[in-house]
């Protein structure tokens, strides 16, 4: 059984239903796994109980196993539980984003609502508690009032994330590119942007230019649907190479498929807008991806896009193979001299900045061979 593909099938909405019925339990603990490490756990616990094959869990039931110490003993019962923690994350991560608007905006710091958030503000998703969503993503509409909008939210009673915090539950630092904050009483964090395109992706273009072009128009408070869906494929596809990694990113595949669903002229609207190289094939290659598991033809997606959409496919079910491949097509990106010298602390060039290669080189060969192994 190829996890990746197999999870995929359970997520169709056609035949998911059998599919998840059909697994046995011997199956089921690395669709799990696939599922979680793909980020689309919630969906396929919704999945589940629509299948029938999970439950709606009552409140106090709900409450007394999240309160236990011990682990799920069964698959339905673990998709019930994921499925019922992540209803009542979503429902206050929705009504947080509505307060802290409502805060900015009387402030005199205006925002849209980027990523999960707006997808939650229209209810792109059929069922908003099947997205799996860690923060709310906010951008102001002027990038001067990025910093004293973080202040407001910082008087509101929230505070910044520390450094040593990763918690999985409530806290995903891998998902965050500006600072982040929280409330202790709370799920998730928030984060104020300043830019439609996210920090690494203007980085991975290596000029300011990956803005230009951008509209930025909102319809009243809430941002075009057009650049909702172009901020979601900049996270998900251009984060450090993550194209080039061959990132299977499926949340967000299952993001853009159902803005498609909402609005179908979408792809014809980002054909016509005028894009930098990389960020052009991030929305093909993303396109592709909608096709494959969505099976509809959104009539803007090239061959080749579609051929790295099945290799990633394939690259995703050989997690060994893969991590070597992601450490290989890295390399280039962490031996860049503004990198390494960021990181000594100090301006590296000639002996200084070929040692600092090497040694980088191999600390990166080391942990390649290690992560390799790991994902056998």
């Amino acid at each position: 059984m190829r996890d990746t593909r197999y999870l995929i099938s359970m997520l169709e909405a056609e035949h998911g239903a059998d599919v998840i019925r059909s697994c046995s339990q011997q199956d089921w603990p690395r669709v799990i796994d696939a599922a979680a490490r793909h980020k689309v756990l919630p969906l396929l616990a919704a999945r589940a109980v629509d299948a029938g094959f999970a439950s709606v869990l009552p409140a106090s039931f709900a409450e007394m196993l999240s309160e236990s110490a011990a682990s799920a003993s069964s698959p339905e019962l673990t998709l019930s539980l994921v499925h019922h923690r992540n209803a009542l994350r979503i429902a206050d991560l929705d009504a947080q984003r509505v307060e802290l608007q409502e805060l900015l905006h009387s402030s005199g710091f205006p925002t849209v609502a980027l990523k999960g958030a707006a997808l939650l503000e229209r209810r792109i998703w059929p069922n908003p508690a099947a997205r799996r969503m860690t923060d709310i993503d906010l951008l102001v509409i002027d990038p001067a009032h990025a910093v004293p909008a973080n202040d407001a939210i910082i008087d509101f009673g929230y505070r910044m994330v520390r450094p040593d915090e990763v918690a999985g539950d409530s806290i995903d630092h891998d998902d965050h590119q500006e600072p982040a904050l929280l409330r202790d009483d709370r799920h998730g964090s928030v984060e104020i942007h300043s830019h439609l395109l996210p920090r690494f992706a203007r980085h991975a273009l290596t000029r300011e230019s990956a803005v230009r072009g951008l509209s930025a128009e909102t319809e009243g408070s809430r941002l075009a649907l057009a650049d909702v869906t172009l901020h979601v494929i900049a996270h998900a596809r251009l984060a450090d190479r993550a194209l080039i990694r061959a990132d299977l990113a499926l949340n967000s595949v299952f993001d853009v498929g159902y803005l498609f669903d909402s609005e179908p002229s979408l792809p014809a609207m980002l054909a016509r807008r005028r894009l930098p190289r990389d960020v052009r094939r991030a929305v093909n290659v993303h396109w592709a991806a909608v096709e494959s598991i969505f099976g509809v033809n959104t009539g803007v997606t090239t061959t080749s896009a579609r051929w790295w959409w099945q290799c990633t496919l394939w690259l995703a079910d050989r997690p060994r193979l893969h991590s070597l491949y992601r450490d290989l097509v890295m390399v280039p990106l962490f031996l860049d001299r503004d990198r390494l010298s960021i990181r000594d602390g100090r301006d590296l060039r000639g002996w200084d900045l070929a040692r600092s290669r090497v040694s980088h080189f191999v600390r990166r060969a080391r942990t390649a061979v290690e992560d390799a192994g790991g994902a056998a």
